[in-house]
């Protein structure tokens, strides 16, 4: 028989496993709702992202999707900026494939592991000497890529050597049609001018208007000689960065109707922090005026000033479109 003196501890002990049991179960629809919201966010915030790269690429004229060709991108770049529509705008022109040389961006690992239509390759800059070594760099991966494009089965038949900071414009389909004793080409560069000093936030790839180098390269900042590309075959290798060379044709022609889109120091910051660590790179052998161009020449000497003289600088060479 069961004393009297025992039901309440055992009604208490009913109530408290009925509580419990509710508890649990509340628990587990709260974390079923949290899970539900933090899905909905991520999932959110990607559809966003997704679109705002859509939206930009709109902005750029002539974005219309084609069919991939036999063309691939090989490039080596180091904190680019808007890599995802600098991707995306030449997947929409048709290229096929981008061997890609990252230096010093560890941020953006992640991302280019999961682009299957990139192969990647991460490397780092000495910090010495970086005017000229960067293109000892280039022409190696250049090279490299040349012929892991030959032995990895993905269709590319050309390689175009381009920079982070630089768009392709135009039918790439032309590149296909070339007969087979067209081995290397060029393709004319124009260079972008900005309508105001661009900030962090701003997209790169937006410009006031573009100055043709070849018709005036006295107004270009940079280079004005165009980039090049090559076929995929045994018989070509690059030849400076701007240009392939073959064992087989001493002609380089040069091909019209697609160009290169060079934005130059496209962000104020980037332009900041690279020309203030040209400014202290430890290069004996040469002296500031042997670079070739007088931009960099005198945003190297604005770097060691300060930083009014450094938007001094970049208000005369890439702010506002030039008079013909």
């Amino acid at each position: 028989m069961v004393s009297t003196n025992n039901v309440p501890k055992l009604f208490r002990s009913k109530r408290s496993i009925q509580f419990r049991n509710w508890i649990d179960f509340a628990v587990i629809i709260m974390l079923i709702f949290i899970g539900i919201a933090i899905y909905t966010m991520i999932t959110r915030y990607f559809k966003w992202k997704s679109e705002q790269v859509q939206d930009e690429l709109r902005q750029i004229e002539g974005f219309v999707q084609e069919e991939k060709t036999n063309i691939g991108i090989v490039s080596m770049i180091k904190q680019p900026k808007n890599l995802e529509t600098w991707l995306q705008k030449h997947r929409a022109i048709g290229i096929r494939h981008f061997y890609i040389r990252l230096e010093d961006t560890p941020d953006l690992l992640d991302f280019l592991h999961d682009q299957s239509d990139v192969t990647l390759h991460v490397g780092k800059g000495t910090g010495v000497n970086e005017y000229t070594e960067i293109q000892k760099r280039q022409n190696t991966w250049v090279d490299d890529a040349l012929k892991l494009a030959e032995n990895d089965n993905l269709g590319v038949e050309w390689l175009i050597h381009i920079d982070g900071d630089e768009l392709l414009e135009g039918d790439l389909h032309k590149v296909q049609e070339l007969p087979d004793s067209v081995r290397t080409f060029w393709m004319q560069n124009v260079e972008a001018r900005y309508e105001r000093v661009p900030k962090k936030e701003d997209n790169c790839f937006s410009a006031k208007c573009f100055i043709n180098c070849a018709e005036h390269p006295d107004k270009c900042v940079s280079y004005g000689n165009g980039k090049g590309c090559g076929r995929v075959a045994t018989d070509v290798s690059a030849n400076g960065p701007h240009r392939f060379k073959s064992s087989k044709s001493k002609s380089d022609e040069k091909i019209d109707g697609i160009v290169v889109q060079h934005y130059e120091s496209c962000d104020f910051e980037q332009y900041k922090q690279k020309f203030q660590r040209l400014s202290v790179q430890d290069n004996k052998k040469r002296d500031d005026d042997q670079t070739p161009f007088s931009y960099y020449n005198e945003s190297i000497a604005a770097a060691k000033k300060g930083v009014h003289e450094l938007k001094e600088i970049y208000t005369k060479y890439r702010i506002g479109c030039p008079e013909n």
